[in-house]
């Protein structure tokens, strides 16, 4: 990539800013973009192509929206069934407590009374 490009300026900027590494799955987000951009530059450096109809901005709008909805919902799922176990876990920890505990209790039961009868 370009040095002297204010894309990589801003986003160098950025990483700084706030501490964040070269190998973060975000920087390659980025770098996704990044590729876009150029990729865009040249095909409209290369053509003189039309901005795209209402009609086609409409519709490229409202396929991301169901998309945005749909991965929405399977995130709060995905959290609603996390917060879900993580309960469930605490939960049978507790137990797994009370029944170490009376198994405590009922081995030292025993134990007195083996010495008591014996």
């Amino acid at each position: 990539m370009n040095a002297n490009d204010p894309l990589t300026e801003a986003i160098g900027a950025w990483q700084r800013k706030h501490h964040i590494a070269e190998g973060d799955p975000m920087i390659a987000a980025l770098e996704l973009v990044r590729i876009y951009l150029q990729y865009s530059r040249k095909i409209d450096e290369a053509t003189d192509a039309a901005p795209p109809s209402f009609e086609d901005f409409r519709s490229t709008i409202e396929l991301l929206d169901r998309r945005s909805k749909a991965f929405v919902q399977q995130a709060t799922d995905l959290v609603a069934e996390l917060r879900r176990f993580g309960q469930s876990v605490k939960r049978v920890n507790g137990e797994r407590l009370i029944i170490h505990c009376m198994g405590a209790a009922m081995g030292a039961l025993v134990g007195i009374l083996i010495d008591r009868l014996l």
